[in-house]
């Protein structure tokens, strides 16, 4: 932001002044939102205005508006220790820098392979897509399976958002229904040029016969250029580890593990 008027710089350097004083360390909330702690102590002395995009990083992170930190309208729940895990958590899905460069490579949609511990000795596989909206990159998962006991048709949608720390990519997905549930699914980052198969493990609940947290090796499969979402959504369902009409691929990656996974 260019600069300040000498007001509203004093005002938001006050404001920031108190909502610090209630973490443990400066150091440590310009590690968790991201911003150069030379930058960030600017700031603090009224010295300069955030930009645009920090300001809104700054507030999100204290769970505040952009306008209560320039006005310095701040209520006396602002800077509670209850704040503090949300707002670091909101923080931490932030992208970083040259992250959503490298997550556009996996955008797209994928076949999503796991074991199921609802049906026994079967890999469920349902439908995820990666895509990019407001500079962030989520998911959206939709499952589709019919009971090989009743017939009755199953469907599940979660909603997430993907990361990329190290050289690992995390998923963590929503849905909404009678219950809420919540999963998570770590991949290994590919190579540029081999990013058609990503593997890793899945956690979540399972609801057949009973609601159960487990964990699972999944397999992901990009999905051809030519092939339609209603085709893709006809493809999902649930496969025999060792059925013939499971891509070999996947069919390999579970074969020597059927009980490479934990339930509870």
């Amino acid at each position: 932001m260019a600069a300040p008027t000498g007001r509203t710089a004093e005002i938001f350097s006050r404001s920031l002044r108190n909502l610090c004083a209630s973490r443990a360390s400066v150091s440590l909330i310009c590690r968790e939102i991201g911003i150069n702690r030379q930058q960030f102590d600017r700031y603090l002395t009224g010295a300069s205005l955030p930009s645009a995009h920090n300001l809104r990083r700054i507030a999100r992170y204290f769970a505040l508006s952009e306008q209560q930190l320039l006005s310095g309208q701040l209520d006396d729940t602002v800077g509670a220790p209850g704040l503090e895990a949300p707002s670091s958590f909101a923080a931490a899905l932030q992208p970083e820098p040259g992250e959503l460069a490298a997550l556009r490579h996996y955008l797209g949609f994928y076949f999503y392979y796991f074991l199921t511990p609802s049906w026994p000795g079967q890999v469920q596989c349902g439908l995820l897509q990666l895509y990019e909206r407001d500079h962030r990159v989520l998911t959206r998962y939709i499952g589709r399976v019919q009971d090989p006991d009743y017939g009755r048709i199953t469907r599940s949608r979660f909603h997430g958002h993907a990361v990329l720390r190290g050289d690992r990519i995390f998923i963590l997905e929503h849905a909404r229904g009678p219950v809420d549930g919540f999963g998570q699914t770590i991949l290994y980052a590919a190579h540029r040029h081999q990013a058609n198969y990503l593997t890793g493990m899945a956690s979540g609940i399972g609801w057949h016969p009973h609601r159960g947290p487990f964990a699972s090796r999944v397999i992901l499969r990009r999905l051809r250029v030519n092939l339609t979402l209603r085709e893709a959504l006809t493809a999902c369902g649930l496969f025999r580890i060792n059925g013939s009409n499971l891509d070999p691929i996947v069919r390999n990656f579970f074969s020597t593990s059927e009980t490479m996974f934990m339930t509870g």
